[in-house]
């Protein structure tokens, strides 16, 4: 697949080449994301500058120090052949310190990238001190030199890099959390596929390059997902109990707490009882899950902090597809019945890519919007509101504040294949008043939000009103603007 999107990454990775001192920059974020993708192209932009590439494995210590040591041996400019299979150092220090000899033989600015450290520190928790050691007597002093280390295991990196206490705390001149490629990105994967196409792959992907590009192998959705996604071995079955087993203990748990929050248990107490976790114990899982932005939580825009109204929803895509989907239909799966499994996912797929994924995008369009002045003020919050309150209940999907300026914007949104007809606006008018700001005066903007556009009587209405109709091809407009 074409390499896509990440220009804020690539443009602090070469503030950080170009920077006059010795820099460490720390990439990190889950399996799949492109971390290693990212590093390779952003060589192929720098074929000019030495570089050294290393990739930290699982293998136990003595043979990943031989690896490093090996690898530095080719890399070394004075090397008259390739070292013996069996070289290696005595210790990473001696490692560390003939790598950065390589680098002062010159001034020009020498990327040093370590794969995968998290692996490493794995298996060798004190390696960090050693780093911490030759970067601060060695290392840094090189201007010259330019360390970059990536890791897939979050925690990992959090406890032994960035954690007050961890021997790297305070190293790094540039951290980059690498996150899912954001909606407008598929464009350039998918440039002639239907808008609606893209939405549902993107709510299955989440973004995550690996997962789009087994959609770049067929020429339509569902023969993707029959032919690619769901058959036995594909990285989209075995990715989850992978991602949860390196990154946590007690996986069983976390994969129960995450399966009854995709199947709609968005509230503590369901939670805890579908998951079969007791109330005092799931607040430990969920705070896990979300440092790892596998979950959130969310609260009722403009609601008092710790509102008792919160609920919990999978934050990750494709994870959220995965327990919701995937996983009651493994049995099929296992058995061959791809095409039974596909055929029932995609029938059940519009309700969800509905209430969670166009949802989602529409509160992203706001943002954007805003950055694009399509609104009449700056949003200080975006989000949704909701109350379950008996006869009053009221569920409002799209909301942004500007609570300084008593201003609203709320909206509407339908993933529905047909038009939508009058009488929505009228119903989400009346709707909102049950939000308190709303009943206190603040002024409202509203807005309908359709992946199948509008009837001339809704666009008639909507203009009588001062209301904002937004199609899905207005929404990717807007989105590229900042994606």
């Amino acid at each position: 697949m074409e390499f896509a999107g990440r220009k804020r990454e690539l443009h602090s990775m070469e503030t950080f080449l170009q920077a006059p001192h010795a820099g460490l920059l720390i990439l990190y974020g889950r399996r799949r994301i492109g971390k290693t993708r990212l590093i390779t192209h952003f060589l192929e932009q720098h074929q000019d500058t030495p570089a050294f590439y290393w990739m930290a494995t699982t293998h136990n210590e003595a043979y990943q120090l031989r690896d490093f040591s090996q690898a530095i041996m080719r890399h070394d400019p004075r090397m008259g052949g390739a070292p013996t299979f069996d070289f290696s150092f005595v210790g990473w220090e001696e490692a560390l310190h003939h790598l950065a000899d390589i680098v002062a033989l010159n001034d020009q600015p020498h990327l040093l990238i370590l794969d995968e450290f998290t692996y490493l520190l794995r298996n060798e928790p004190a390696i960090s001190s050693i780093f911490q050691k030759v970067w601060d007597h060695r290392l840094s002093q090189i201007p010259q030199l330019k360390l970059i280390l990536t890791g897939s295991l979050i925690g990992m990196m959090a406890r032994q890099v960035f954690a007050y206490q961890a021997p790297l705390y305070g190293r790094a001149t540039t951290q980059i959390r690498l996150r899912p490629l954001p909606y407008p990105a598929l464009t350039t994967p998918f440039p002639t596929r239907p808008a609606a196409e893209r939405v549902a792959i993107y709510g299955i992907t989440g973004g995550v390059p690996a997962y789009l590009e087994l959609f770049t192998r067929a020429d339509s959705f569902v023969a993707a997902l029959r032919d690619h996604c769901l058959v036995p071995g594909s990285i989209m079955l075995s990715d989850p109990a992978v991602i949860l087993y390196e990154q946590l203990q007690e996986p069983q748990t976390y994969e129960s707490i995450l399966w009854s929050i995709a199947s709609g248990y968005h509230n503590w107490s369901d939670i805890a009882k579908m998951s079969g976790v007791t109330d005092t114990a799931l607040g430990h899982y969920l705070k896990t899950l979300q440092e790892l932005e596998f979950v959130e939580r969310r609260e009722p825009i403009l609601a008092k902090p710790a509102s008792k109204r919160g609920r919990y929803y999978v934050r990750d895509h494709f994870l959220r597809f995965y327990y919701r989907f995937i996983v009651p239909q493994l049995g099929p799966i296992e058995r061959g019945y791809q095409e039974a499994a596909a055929a029932k996912i995609n029938a059940e797929l519009r309700p969800f890519l509905g209430e969670h994924v166009f949802e989602e995008l529409c509160r992203e369009w706001v943002w954007a919007a805003a950055m694009s002045d399509q609104l009449d003020f700056v949003p200080e919050t975006v989000g949704s509101y909701w109350h379950t309150r008996r006869k009053q209940g009221v569920q409002l999907d799209v909301v942004a504040a500007a609570p300084r300026e008593k201003k609203l914007f709320i909206g509407e949104a339908k993933w529905g294949r047909r038009p939508l007809n009058r009488g929505l606006l009228a119903d989400l008018v009346r709707r909102s008043q049950r939000m308190p700001q709303v009943a206190a005066g603040w002024g409202v903007q509203y807005a309908l939000f359709a992946r199948a556009g509008f009837t001339d009587a809704l666009q008639a209405e909507a203009q009588a009103a001062g209301a904002r109709l937004i199609s899905l091809e207005d929404m990717e407009q807007t989105l590229s603007l900042h994606g």
